[in-house]
């Protein structure tokens, strides 16, 4: 078979995607420059390429994940218009070869896939754009797009958007040259296209109780023991129950109640635990910062817990009163 001449055109065009369910393929005409042979078909379908998140999509705040995104080719061909009738053996020869070309109009190849975010989104795409390959009518991608994503510790419950963008080539025209039905020979030319489709894909954010510490009530003078007041709201959108403060204060800060225990905090809810902290006679005059963590239980009755906040407890410098006669 003699050389098969082969003419193409690759751009990369990335576009925003829409919200709902895939797009329909955009089509990026190439100025047809040349014409070399006989057309005997024009062939109508494109590539149809969606997406489905593989596993869960939902995730915990400070969570990186690897997503795994399957891209499939739903592509068809919709008609078939003859252009020019065939007559003797060499053109029937030639026109059955371009059917045969032509219905690689539905496959897609060089496929470029990238993920973006609304402006503001408290996820963060870590991954570039990636090759995934060449994807047939009806056929899957050899591998999954991988994508790393961060969700932000401070990011509410309740969907975010992911867009997928997906930029390929496809097969526009075939044409056939010389055409040699005895030797079964012939020389082609083809004509590329570029296609952009777009899909979103919802990542949910998961319930949960989540804590701060909103206000902190009480000083101490160094050597002085006193309560202090830790006002502990839920912020987040689940109830915690059987919560339990655990108090870890570090020198020059000492406390014999370890435990506090709230209740039920409910979101929006603030809850204060009484706590007796002790400061050495050598503490230095400032603001300290008492780790405080809470163990508490879901509505489902997991147990978990918190991350650590800090508690400002400030140490006042000694005055008078209590160099002469000590902290009381």
């Amino acid at each position: 078979m003699k050389k098969m001449i082969i003419f193409f055109s690759l751009f990369i065009l990335m576009i925003s995607s829409a919200t709902g369910a895939y797009s329909t393929p955009d089509s990026y005409s190439i100025p047809q420059s040349f014409d070399l042979g006989t057309n005997y078909y024009n062939v109508y379908g494109s590539p149809d390429l969606s997406a489905n998140l593989i596993g869960s999509n939902e995730l915990d705040r400070d969570q990186t994940v690897t997503l795994n995104i399957d891209v499939m080719n739903k592509g068809k061909l919709l008609g078939l218009k003859n252009d020019k009738t065939p007559y003797d053996s060499d053109e029937i020869y030639a026109a059955q070869t371009e059917m045969k070309l032509e219905s690689s109009v539905v496959d897609a190849t060089n496929v470029v896939a990238s993920l973006s975010t609304d402006p503001g989104s408290p996820i963060e795409v870590k991954s570039v754009s990636q090759q995934i390959g060449s994807i047939k009518s009806g056929q899957n991608a050899l591998a999954p797009a991988k994508f790393d994503i961060k969700m932000d510790k401070k990011a509410k419950a309740g969907e975010y958007n992911l867009y997928l963008n997906l930029s390929y080539d496809y097969q526009k025209n075939v044409q056939i040259l010389n055409p040699n039905a005895v030797a079964q020979t012939y020389d082609v030319n083809h004509w590329y296209g570029m296609m952009a489709q777009n899909q979103t894909l919802k990542i949910k954010v998961k319930n949960k109780a989540d804590f701060e510490i909103v206000n902190t009530t009480g000083s101490l003078y160094p050597g002085g023991e006193k309560v202090i007041d830790i006002a502990i709201k839920n912020t987040g959108e689940e109830e915690a129950r059987n919560v339990k403060a655990i108090i870890n204060p570090a020198d020059p800060l000492s406390t014999t109640d370890s435990m506090a225990y709230l209740s039920t905090i409910a979101p929006g809810s603030t809850a204060v635990a009484h706590v007796k902290i002790k400061a050495d006679s050598a503490a230095v005059p400032k603001i300290y910062g008492i780790d405080t963590a809470l163990k508490y239980e879901t509505p489902e009755g997991d147990a978990k817990y918190s991350d650590v906040l800090q508690a400002p407890v400030e140490v006042n410098a000694a005055g008078l009163f209590q160099i002469l006669f000590g902290w009381l």
